[in-house]
C-alpha cells in the first residue's frame, strides 16, 4: 500500500500501478458498504503481496549484484515515501477528531494516533479487539493504519534479516541469493502455519498480526526471486517454471494470459464471496494473495499484449487511480468515521459520495506532500535528508495528538467525579431525577474500568477439563445452598452484587461465565473469547447439573437478533433448560438489561449539559423476550424469571444517566456502581422466587 516507484524508472510496471488501483477500489467499496462487495477488505491482501514482490525484489537484486544490502539508503527510501503522507493525514485526523468527537472518544483517538505515528497501530488494535468489553465501541478514525503498521514492520525486519544473510554468506564465501531464498521460504511456510492456527484460536490477533501476514509478503518475495532468474521480458519459460512443459511460444502466451485473468478472477471472486464472518486470513486469504501473485508473475511480452489483464491494468485511467491509492487509502476512512460521528449512521450512497470527496483530499496530499518529497533530488540525495523528513512528520503527528489529547483531558477532569457508593433511593429522589446534566458517578474516565472484580478466570478462562471451579470464582460458606451463575458477560455484570447477596443469604455461589457465549444451545462466535462456545457450554452444563441446587442463567439478547437465531430461540433455550430440568435443577432466568448499542461514557462526555441526548429507545434496546412470556404463562416448568430492566428503563426511552448515576460502562454492560445500586432490588426479587426463597 506504500507508494510505488515513479514512472520512467528502471523496472517500472504500469500493471502494478493498476493493480494498486484494484486493491484500493476494493477497500473503498467495502468501507463504503456498497452491496455486492462484502469481502472488499481483501484489497489489503493485494497490497501486501505487491509490497512483498517489489520490496523483496529490490533487496534480492542488491544481494545478487553487490552481495550486501544498502540499509541506510533502503530505510531512507521508505521514510520519504511513506511517513510524510501518513503523518499529514494523522495530523489532520487528530485535529478533526478533537473538534467533532465527544471528549472521551477523542481521547481514545489521540492514543490511536500516537500508536499509528509510531507504526504500532496493529498492536494497539489487537489489544482492543481482544477485549470483549470494547466490542461495542465506535471504530477508530485511524483503524486502517493497522495495515500500514504491518507493512512497516515487514520493511524493518526483512531487510535486516536479508542483510544478515549477506554478511554470513560473505564470510563463508558463498552466494547469498540461495540462502536468502531459503530463509524467505521457511519464513513464509512458518507464517502460514501460524496464520492457520491463530485464525481458528484467536481471530483478532490473526487478522492484524505481522506473524500471520508475513506469508503474504513472503509469497510476493519468492515470486521476485523467481523473476530474478529470467529476463522479465523473455518469452522463454523460466527454468523450472510452471509452463516449462509448453514448448510452443504461442501456447506459453495463452497459458500466461489465462493465468493473469485467473488471478484477477481470484481476487474479485474473493471480494464477492468473502464477508466479515469469513475466518480470515487462514486459508481464505490464499485466494487474493495467490491471485495477486499470478498477476505479478506474467512476463512482460504477455502482460503488455492487447487482450491481457496486464494491458487492462496499465491503462492510463487505471494507473491514475493506482498513483492515488496510498493517499486515498489514508484519507477515506477518517472521513467516513468522523462523518458518522457528526451526522449519525450513513447510507451506502452517502458513504460513496464521501469516499469520492475523500479522493479529492487525497489528490491534494499526493500533489502537495507525497510526490514532491518522493521525487525531490535534495531529499533523495542523502539518507539523512530522508530521515529528517520522515522524523519531522512523525513528530508533527505526535505533537498534534498529544496536544489535542491534553486539551481533552483538561476538559474531562473538570466535569467528573470519582466512583462512589450510590443507593437506589437517592437515585430516585425527586431532586436527583430532576437533574438533566452535570458530573456523573462513576467518573467518565473511570467508567470503562468500573467492572466486577476478578474478571479472570471467571469470565472466559474456565478450562473444559477442570473438575472444580477456581477459588476466585467461588464465594460463600461450604454447605450452603449450591447456586451457580451461568452465562455470558451480561450475566457476569451481576457477579459483584451476587457475591454480596450470596454472603448475606448463606449461599455457596460459583461464577461460571464466558464472554460472548450464550447459555442457550446456539452456535456463535462473536469474538475470540467466544471461540469453542459449544464445547465450553456442554462441559459446564454437565458440571452444573451434577452439583447445583439452583442455577441463575443470564444472557445477552443480541444473539437472537438475526432472523436465523430468532427462529431457533425456542429450541436453543429448550435444549439448555431441558438438561437442567432432567437433572432436577431449578433455573432462575435473569432477563437481559437494555443494550444502548453505542458507547455510553463517550456519548455522555459530549453531553454533560444534557444527558437526555444519550438516551435510546427501549423497544430497540430491549426487544420482547419470548422466553419471559413462556415462563409467565407456565409453559417452561422449573424456570422462574427475575427482571430488573424496568428499574433501569421505565419509559419509552431509556436513560444513559439516572439521577447522576452513569448506568453503562460501554455500549452494553452496566457499570459496577449501577449494579451495586441495584443489588437490594436484585436480592429482593431473587429471594422471592421459589427456587431461592426460604
Amino acid at each position: 500500500m506504500s507508494s510505488g516507484t515513479g514512472r520512467g524508472r528502471p523496472g517500472f510496471r504500469g500493471d502494478v500501478e493498476g493493480l494498486r488501483a484494484l486493491a484500493v477500489v476494493l477497500v473503498l467499496l467495502f468501507h463504503a458498504q456498497v452491496p455486492g462487495v462484502p469481502g472488499g477488505y481483501v484489497g489489503v491482501d493485494v497490497f501486501f503481496a505487491i509490497s512483498g514482490f517489489l520490496i523483496t525484489g529490490i533487496l534480492l537484486r542488491q544481494l545478487a549484484s553487490a552481495g550486501r544490502i544498502a540499509l541506510p539508503a533502503f530505510f531512507a527510501g521508505r521514510a520519504r515515501r511513506i511517513l510524510p503522507a501518513a503523518s499529514v493525514v494523522l495530523v489532520g485526523t487528530a485535529l478533526a477528531a478533537w473538534l467533532v468527537l465527544p471528549p472521551l472518544r477523542a481521547r481514545d483517538t489521540m492514543i490511536d494516533v500516537v500508536a499509528s505515528a509510531l507504526q504500532v497501530a496493529n498492536l494497539r488494535f489487537i489489544a482492543q479487539e481482544t477485549d470483549y468489553m470494547a466490542a461495542s465501541a465506535a471504530p477508530s478514525p485511524v483503524l486502517h493504519y493497522w495495515s500500514l503498521a504491518v507493512e512497516e514492520q515487514f520493511y524493518l525486519v526483512v531487510p535486516l534479516l536479508l542483510a544478515l544473510v549477506g554478511v554470513v554468506a560473505a564470510r563463508v564465501r558463498r552466494s547469498p541469493l540461495p540462502a536468502a531464498v531459503a530463509v524467505l521460504a521457511v519464513g513464509t511456510v512458518a507464517s502460514f502455519v501460524v496464520s492457520l492456527v491463530l485464525t481458528s484460536s484467536d481471530p483478532a490477533l490473526a487478522y492484524m498480526s505481522p506473524l500471520t501476514r508475513a506469508w503474504q509478503f513472503g509469497l510476493g518475495g519468492l515470486l521476485a526471486a523467481a523473476v530474478l532468474r529470467r529476463p522479465d521480458g523473455a518469452t522463454s519459460p523460466p527454468r523450472g517454471g510452471v509452463t516449462g512443459g509448453l514448448g510452443h511460444p504461442a501456447l506459453r502466451r495463452v497459458a500466461w494470459t489465462l493465468a493473469g485473468w485467473a488471478g484477477l478472477g481470484a481476487v474479485v471472486w474473493s471480494a464477492v464471496v468473502h464477508d466479515e464472518s469469513t475466518p480470515f486470513p487462514g486459508t481464505a486469504a490464499l485466494w487474493p494473495t495467490l491471485g495477486t501473485v499470478a498477476l505479478l508473475a506474467v512476463p512482460a511480452t504477455v502482460r503488455t499484449a492487447r487482450g491481457s489483464v496486464g494491458h487492462l491494468l496499465a491503462l492510463s485511467p487505471v494507473r491514475a487511480v493506482g498513483r492515488l491509492s496510498f493517499a486515498w487509502y489514508l484519507v477515506h476512512w477518517p472521513v467516513l468515521v468522523l462523518a458518522d460521528a457528526v451526522w449519525g449512521p450513513l447510507t451506502w450512497p452517502q458513504r460513496v459520495v464521501l469516499t469520492l470527496g475523500a479522493g479529492g483530499v487525497a489528490w491534494l496530499v499526493l500533489q502537495g506532500v507525497e510526490s514532491p518529497l518522493r521525487r525531490s533530488p535534495v531529499v533523495a540525495l542523502r539518507p539523512s535528508a530522508s530521515y529528517s523528513v520522515g522524523f519531522t512528520g512523525v513528530v508533527l503527528a505526535l505533537v498534534a495528538s498529544l496536544g489535542a489529547g491534553s486539551a481533552v483531558y483538561a476538559g474531562l477532569e473538570g466535569d467528573e467525579v470519582g466512583s462512589a457508593q450510590v443507593r437506589l433511593d437517592t437515585i430516585f429522589d425527586p431532586s436527583a431525577l430532576a437533574r438533566t446534566g452535570g458530573p456523573v458517578t462513576p467518573g467518565l474516565t473511570r467508567a470503562a474500568l468500573d467492572a466486577p472484580p476478578a474478571e479472570t478466570p471467571c469470565l472466559g478462562a474456565l478450562g473444559l477439563s477442570e473438575t472444580a471451579w477456581p477459588a476466585e470464582c467461588v464465594v460463600g460458606p461450604e454447605g450452603g445452598r449450591e447456586v451457580v451463575l451461568f452465562g455470558d458477560s451480561k450475566a457476569f455484570q451481576w457477579s459483584g452484587a451476587l457475591r454480596d447477596v450470596a454472603l448475606a443469604q448463606g449461599w455457596h455461589l460459583s461464577i461460571v461465565t464466558k464472554g460472548g457465549c450464550t447459555p442457550a444451545d446456539l452456535p456463535q462466535a462473536l469474538l475470540e473469547e467466544s471461540q469453542h462456545c459449544e464445547a465450553w457450554r456442554d462441559a459446564q452444563i454437565e458440571k452444573i447439573a451434577a452439583r447445583a441446587d439452583v442455577v441463575i442463567v443470564g444472557s445477552s439478547a443480541a444473539y437472537f437478533e438475526s432472523e436465523e437465531a430468532a427462529d431457533r430461540r425456542e429450541a436453543a433455550w429448550g435444549s439448555t433448560l431441558g438438561r437442567f430440568a432432567a437433572a432436577g435443577v431449578p433455573v432462575v432466568y435473569l432477563r437481559d438489561t437494555p443494550t444502548p448499542g453505542v458507547d455510553v461514557p463517550s456519548c455522555v462526555s459530549g453531553a454533560l449539559d444534557d444527558w437526555d441526548a444519550c438516551s435510546f429507545p427501549r423497544a430497540q434496546a430491549l426487544p420482547a423476550d419470548p422466553l419471559v412470556v413462556d415462563v409467565v404463562l407456565g409453559d417452561v416448568p422449573g424456570v422462574e424469571v427475575v427482571d430488573v430492566s424496568g428499574v433501569v428503563c421505565a419509559q419509552e426511552r431509556c436513560p444513559a444517566v439516572l439521577g447522576g448515576l452513569l448506568l453503562y460502562r460501554d455500549g452494553s454492560h452496566l457499570t459496577a456502581t449501577a449494579v451495586e445500586a441495584l443489588r437490594p432490588e436484585l436480592e429482593r426479587r431473587l429471594v422471592e422466587t421459589s427456587a431461592l426463597g426460604g
